[in-house]
């Protein structure tokens, strides 16, 4: 009895009391990331004292160490797992309170893991050194394994957290607002997708200073680069020099610009922006254009699909506009109730006042739409920030966008578009409207903008010539013939 509340106590001094004193001691030399090496080397010198002052049984500090970092690996490989690599939700509330230890340990919870795991371990060699060969293998090898495993584990669920799977492509480009390789379709791009009208535009703006600036959504990118390759004396060359003497610029364009939809649109309700490309405006856009003093003018110059998409080898071809309402309601939930598998319809949103999600609302009406499928992700400043899951390819998922955005662009990869109402948003069907889901692409200006060449802007790209642009870049364009 006397032997177990020896060990028990002992358990507690290397698990629970070093480690506190050592983040306790820590908080008064260094805070913030040198934590994770802070805590564990102040670990060390208390065991190389203890060993050197009190002759301590090094061999039980050792595998008591070791057995609590076998422990808390387990623990947070279970928590993983069971939150599917959630880090920083459900993982983070259970797994702090476990290592209450580590109280005073770094407020940013990935370094605050890494301390934890850093320290045990550290110990753990410390004490194994100081003992020498006192430790036979055999005694340190199931906690080892069980550390080893619950550590692959943690690794592989965090691989495949929320944040990585519903973050969208991921791919860090023009100021981080771009989920899609535009590097070709830069205005200065040496291998150039942008496409060029086969008749003469009709007139050039060849002084800098007068050159309306664009900005759009995301999708819109290629098609107003067009236009201002087309119209704009010297572009290329204005944007390239931009780039390379303003590399710390908030906008990734002089004159061709690129954010998105929310920011583009505020953009040009600010003054920041001459003319807007994309889908029609949100209600909260406008009402905010108009808090700023300015009326938007929208003017339609092509057509395009609001489309709704699924993986590859789902059986379904087709929805009625009726049972998307209803699944995205919340009154549909199972792929058989619409005539394919027996499995979850996991039905994807898009962010607030971005361009689909606004068309969303519209194809809606009076029916509201469910709590999107969200995740959490850490901010700048270390702040828990839940953001709307994108779109990720896995079973049964069901998503929307535009078509040239998914087709053209080849955004989302091993999707099928479905027939609406039982019409396929082929080209042709937007070309002639047949297609119930056939929205307008919009062109934004001010109301009564003095500057002429807005004008002259908007003239062009309604004019053949720049209908030919919009046509070429793969959108439909307003009453003609799609090449």
């Amino acid at each position: 009895m006397k032997k177990a509340i020896s060990l028990a106590g002992k358990a507690f001094i290397y698990y629970a009391l070093i480690p506190f004193v050592g983040c306790a001691v820590g908080i008064l030399v260094m805070m913030g990331i040198f934590d994770v090496l802070v805590v564990p080397l102040l670990t060390a010198v208390v065991y190389v004292i203890l060993h050197r002052k009190m002759e301590v049984d090094m061999k039980t500090a050792a595998l008591i160490n070791l057995w609590s970092f076998a422990f808390v690996t387990a623990v947070f490989a279970v928590l993983m797992i069971a939150a599917r690599g959630d880090f920083y939700g459900a993982v983070r509330k259970i797994f702090v309170p476990v290592c209450f230890p580590f109280i005073f340990a770094n407020s940013f919870f990935d370094l605050f893991v890494v301390t934890v795991f850093a320290t045990y371990a550290v110990a753990t060699a410390t004490c194994a050194i100081c003992a020498r060969k006192e430790i036979k293998f055999k005694w340190a090898a199931i906690p080892l394994m069980i550390a080893a495993a619950a550590l692959v584990a943690g690794v592989l669920s965090y691989a495949h957290r929320p944040s990585v799977r519903y973050a969208g492509h991921g791919f860090d480009y023009m100021n981080g607002y771009s989920t899609t390789d535009f590097t070709d379709y830069t205005v200065y791009a040496k291998n150039s997708k942008l496409v060029s009208p086969d008749t003469d535009p009709g007139f050039m703006i060849e002084d800098e200073d007068e050159m309306p600036v664009l900005d759009g959504a995301e999708a819109c990118y290629p098609l107003y680069s067009s236009f201002a390759k087309a119209v704009y004396k010297d572009i290329d060359k204005i944007e390239r020099d931009f780039i390379k003497n303003e590399p710390d610029s908030p906008v990734n364009g002089k004159i061709v610009t690129f954010t998105n939809t929310v920011r583009g649109f505020e953009r040009l309700a600010e003054g920041e922006a001459d003319l807007f490309f994309g889908a029609r405006p949100s209600a909260d856009q406008m009402n905010y254009a108009r808090e700023c003093g300015v009326e938007p003018e929208i003017t339609p110059i092509g057509k395009e699909a609001f489309v709704f998409f699924a993986e590859e080898d789902n059986p379904v071809d087709g929805l009625t506009s009726d049972q998307v309402r209803a699944i995205y309601h919340g009154d549909i939930g199972n792929w058989k109730e619409v005539g394919g598998r027996n499995e979850k319809i996991v039905a994807f949103q898009r962010p607030q006042n971005s361009g689909s999600q606004t068309m969303m609302e519209y194809f809606m009406g009076r029916v509201s739409l469910k709590e999107p499928k969200t995740y959490e992700k850490v901010g700048g400043m270390g702040e828990v920030i839940r953001e709307v899951a994108d779109y990720a390819n896995e079973s049964g998922a069901l998503g929307y966008s535009f078509r040239y955005f998914v087709e053209d662009l080849s955004q989302e990869k091993g999707v099928k578009l479905l027939a609406i109402d039982g019409v396929k948003p082929t080209p042709e069907n937007v070309e002639n409207g047949s297609y119930p889901l056939t929205v307008d692409l919009v062109l934004v200006t001010r109301k009564g903008d003095p500057d002429p060449e807005v004008e002259k802007m908007k003239e062009f790209v309604l004019s053949a010539p720049g209908q030919e642009i919009v046509r070429k870049t793969g959108y439909a364009a307003l009453g003609g013939v799609r090449d």
